[in-house]
């Protein structure tokens, strides 16, 4: 019971499979020819712009900005908004860090 269902199979796959690989071969086929069209254009782009008008004009648009100064945010040290959170010698970031290392040169 089971052996003919098995040939069916075996028939309906070896019928499928070159259906499969055409269909395969032909989108293969549309891709390398995709491929040839865009090197073409990119090509036929390239000697145009190659041997095209040496002529070539470029424009810049100047767009006007508001300019700031340190005294227009309200600062009084110099550094614009860009001031320490921490201003006090404890938390100075500084003498955190190197906190260890001047503890051993004043033992020495």
């Amino acid at each position: 019971m089971l052996l003919p269902l098995l040939l069916l199979f075996k028939l309906k796959a070896a019928a499928l499979i070159p259906l499969a690989l055409g269909g395969l071969a032909l989108l293969a086929l549309k891709a390398l020819l995709v491929g040839k069209l865009a090197l073409l254009l990119a090509g036929l782009i390239g000697l145009q712009k190659l041997l095209g008008n040496k002529h070539s004009t470029q424009t810049y648009e100047v767009v006007a900005h508001p300019h700031y100064t340190h005294s227009s945010y309200g600062d009084d040290h110099g550094h614009g908004h860009y001031a320490r959170a921490l201003p006090d010698a404890e938390n100075d970031p500084h003498q955190l860090a190197y906190q260890a290392y001047s503890a051993k040169t004043k033992q020495e």
